[in-house]
């Protein structure tokens, strides 16, 4: 994928400056992170699945890659940031939603689809535990 079309977009979202990819069109797919990392670590699929006909958003949580703010403090509060940001961005409507997560975002993931009552239509989970271990940092 060259820069032109991994192009950054920010937005606010309950007062953070936060950075997100999106390309393609249809169904919404949202990948979420894990700790510690940023959108960049699901660059190579980004472009992949906009071919195969999905909206693809990538956001960086608060306080990772380039978000503003600080690392949100429990799951549950980085869920309710996840549905603020759709929402914001109208992809938290009545429209199937794809959330697909990694360690950290697959708990985001989850938490996110009980908020979201009924609009998630998948659910992946991707090197998922609970309790999930986590380094200090």
């Amino acid at each position: 994928m060259n820069d032109a079309q991994y192009e950054k977009k920010f937005i606010d979202v309950n007062g953070i400056k936060t950075c997100y990819i999106e390309q393609g069109s249809g169904e919404p797919l949202i990948l979420i992170h894990g700790a510690l990392h940023d959108h960049f670590v699901w660059k190579p699929l980004v472009t992949r699945l906009a071919r195969d006909g999905l909206n693809v958003l990538a956001p960086d949580l608060p306080g990772h890659g380039r978000s503003g703010g600080l690392p949100l403090p429990s799951i549950e509060a980085m869920a309710d940031w996840l549905v603020a940001l759709l929402e914001k961005l109208g992809s938290g409507g009545t429209a199937p939603t794809t959330l697909v997560g990694h360690s950290m975002g697959s708990l985001i993931a989850l938490e996110a689809a009980a908020r979201l009552s009924g609009r998630v239509r998948h659910l992946g989970m991707v090197g998922t535990a609970l309790p999930m271990p986590a380094a200090p940092a």
